[in-house]
């Protein structure tokens, strides 16, 4: 009610001024400039020290973070004798230095939420060279520049028109931490402020929102499309092109480019290391490097509509020829429909291109993928994509395999679920059937390799082992530590002496859930967590070559934060380290000490709003054309590094505007929900991937 009435008041300020921007030097509120009303008691801080730097002409305050805690930096409260009102404020910025003499990468989180994936969204990230200061800024509303009063309830979607992403006046604090630091870091921090006013609109006939081709109702842009001709018409000219286009040159049947070194020809593709730089090698022999699209499968984008009817302007009868369209959700992790399975499911894309191509849609659907990838300059069909296409044999894939089944760590945590117990007989049973039933590519040479699992949640060391001593006594992974633990200290009584903890009996730690004392058992947790992984990925690597011996293992993906016992260990059985990093730049990626593998990025993406998303995703653009040029320096980022053999973009195809099966909603795509290029994006992609093979070769990372 109170955030109601105070949009209630900017509502009236508008009055006579509809729809019009009100933003100049006066729109800002400056929350912390650590000049005036500032007292060193606001700062909070997490495996980091801070001071005041006192200037003639500006104060600031300088954080030297460690690198032992998840997020190390401070936490920075509002003043109490002035407390913030961030109402109506578009979005939050700050000035942060780099201090020390190693790039860094700092990230702000503005408030507090209480949902983990919304206070995400609240936050960002930069990479700050030393010496570099750089504004980070976080926006406080989804679509950026306008807001709703009174807000709206949509559900199901993360991204919604005109909604604040928190509750703005519960935000009474900033805090700024180092992103996956190593050693120590020191950055000063300044001038932190809210910046420019919302449009206030009313969201009286908003409903419904989106179109029979599911596009924003409420906007028009170019390439919008308004008839099933114009579907028609699009679909026309662009395989005009496409039947002439020859892609780049001096390319091999695999993508190897056939212009430089010519290496032992296996018949299938491996890696090799050529002038200090990785590579793989297509099954020719030529040298290459993969860049790829992730999800190029009509079937990845469908939208729950069950519970959400009245956002849809028309939804078909399902005994139209559009019924066919429907499906039932049956899955998802987070969100509107999780207990709600299952649930009715549209895709929109499929109508499209229904619309497009006819009843032999699917098929053109798989034809024009490949012509677009080869006209693109790209070579990889990336995770979970179509096989019907990469059956083709026309364009190079991966394989996705997800081990299912497994018993889990009870008390373990994870994003994405509870972690496998890899100590239990039936996970490595489980590993032999998952890939068993997933080996679509094995021995085929057109298959690059395979990811296993996915954005598994390894946390810091140790912390895997803090799940297995949650757990029952019944946990294979916990007698398996329990044994290790006896054997090493022989009596309860040594034990108890070194964890400082009260346990009469093996068997009375066995049966306890209450973890110890992290920092006093800090040897035998990291120890049992090395052995966690090593098993992990030993068994994985076991029964993955014994079925599919001729492609590469391509690891699991590794994201967020990757400590060195994981990564150290894990470069012992992949064939080419996997990971999803969603930055505005690579080329700083480092793998530890002693660890030199070939890699490759598994996801990368960057998102607009100008075409009629809700979403930027992870990683945020002003236009299409800033997406172009974002990938443009992200890739010649990684073809600058030695170690990156390539880097797949996530994904070929936006997200529904409504949401898929968890709410994402982000402007990702390479082509939108009508199946249409965003070609601001594609003529910077293929500026980017026509040289990239001179750019590798002609170009080198400077340490």
């Amino acid at each position: 009610m109170k955030q109601f009435i105070f949009f209630l008041m900017l509502s009236i300020f508008f009055i006579g001024c509809k729809n019009e921007k009100v933003e100049d030097a006066k729109d800002v509120l400056v929350l912390l400039d650590f000049d005036t009303n500032f007292k060193q008691s606001q700062v909070i801080p997490q495996d980091a020290t801070f001071e005041l730097i006192k200037n003639s002409d500006d104060n600031l305050l300088k954080v030297n973070s460690g690198f032992t805690a998840d997020k190390p930096g401070v936490v920075i409260k509002e003043s109490a004798d002035k407390p913030w009102d961030l109402t109506g404020y578009k979005t939050v910025k700050a000035d942060v230095t780099n201090k020390g003499d190693e790039a860094i990468q700092v990230e702000m989180f503005v408030g507090d939420d209480p949902d983990g994936l919304v206070k995400w969204y609240c936050s960002d990230y930069m990479d700050i060279n030393p010496g570099e200061t750089r504004t980070i800024a976080v926006n406080l509303a989804w679509t950026e520049d306008w807001a709703f009063s009174p807000q709206i309830e949509v559900n199901g979607m993360r991204g919604v028109p005109g909604k604040l992403k928190t509750d703005i006046q519960k935000i009474n604090q900033v805090s700024f931490n180092s992103r996956y630091a190593k050693n120590s870091t020191h950055y000063t921090v300044d001038n932190i402020r809210a910046e420019g006013k919302l449009e206030i609109r009313n969201p009286k006939n908003f409903f419904p929102f989106i179109d029979e081709f599911g596009q924003f109702i409420h906007k028009d842009w170019e390439g919008k499309m308004h008839s099933n001709q114009d579907l028609v018409e699009s679909a026309k000219n662009e395989l005009a092109h496409l039947n002439k286009s020859i892609g780049p040159k001096n390319i091999g049947k695999f993508g190897g480019y056939t212009k430089g070194p010519k290496l032992k020809a296996t018949g299938f593709f491996r890696t090799e290391k050529v002038n200090n730089k990785w590579w793989i090698v297509d099954p020719e022999g030529y040298i290459f490097w993969t860049a790829g699209l992730n999800c190029v499968a009509s079937d990845a984008v469908y939208t729950g509509v069950s519970d959400r009817e009245n956002y849809f302007k028309e939804l078909p009868s399902r005994d139209s020829d559009f019924g066919q369209f429907y499906s039932k959700g049956t899955f998802t992790s987070h969100g509107f429909y999780l207990d709600k399975l299952p649930y009715d499911a549209y895709n929109f894309y499929q109508s499209n291109l229904f619309r497009k191509y006819g009843d032999d849609w699917l098929a053109s659907f798989r034809d024009v993928a490949h012509k677009r990838i080869k006209d693109w300059g790209m070579n990889t069909i990336g995770f979970m994509s179509d096989f019907g296409a990469t059956k083709q044999h026309r364009t190079p894939y991966v394989g996705s395999i997800w081990i299912k089944n497994t018993p889990k760590i009870l008390g373990s945590e994870g994003f994405w679920g509870k972690f496998h117990d890899v100590f239990d007989p039936a996970f490595r049973i489980a590993v032999k059937n998952s890939i068993e039933s997933q080996k679509e590519g094995a021995n085929d040479p057109w298959c690059i390799g395979y990811f296993v699992d996915n954005e598994l949640s390894w946390g810091l060391p140790g912390f895997l082992a803090i799940g297995v001593l949650k757990s029952d006594k019944s946990q294979q992974a916990k007698i398996k530590f329990i044994k290790n633990l006896k054997n090493k200290y022989k009596k309860i009584e040594v034990l108890n002496a070194v964890w400082k903890t009260k346990h009469n009996s093996w068997d009375d730690l066995l049966k306890s859930t209450i973890p110890p004392n992290e920092a006093n058992a800090k040897e035998d947790l990291i120890a049992f967590y090395g052995e966690i992984v090593d098993t992990y990925f030993r068994i994985i690597n076991e029964e993955l070559k014994k079925t599919a011996p001729n492609q590469n293992y391509l690891g699991c993906r590794f994201a967020w934060a990757n400590n060195d016992i994981v990564l150290s260990t894990a470069g012992k059985y992949l064939d080419i380290m996997s990971f999803n990093k969603y930055e505005y730049s690579i080329e700083n990626f480092k793998l530890p000490k002693g660890v030199d593998k070939p890699v490759m990025i598994g996801e990368f993406h960057f998102g607009a709003l100008d075409k009629g998303s809700f979403h930027v995703g992870i990683k945020k653009a002003r236009n299409q054309a800033e997406r172009g040029q974002m990938y443009q320096d992200y890739i010649r980022g990684a073809l600058r590094h030695p170690n990156i053999v390539g880097a797949h973009w996530f994904q070929y195809i936006d997200e529904p505007n409504t949401g898929r099966f968890d709410g994402e909603n982000y402007n990702v795509g390479f082509v939108d929900i009508a199946d249409n290029p965003f070609e601001d994006l594609i003529k910077k992609v293929k500026e980017t991937t026509y040289s990239m093979y001179d750019y590798r070769i002609n170009n080198s990372f400077k340490q």
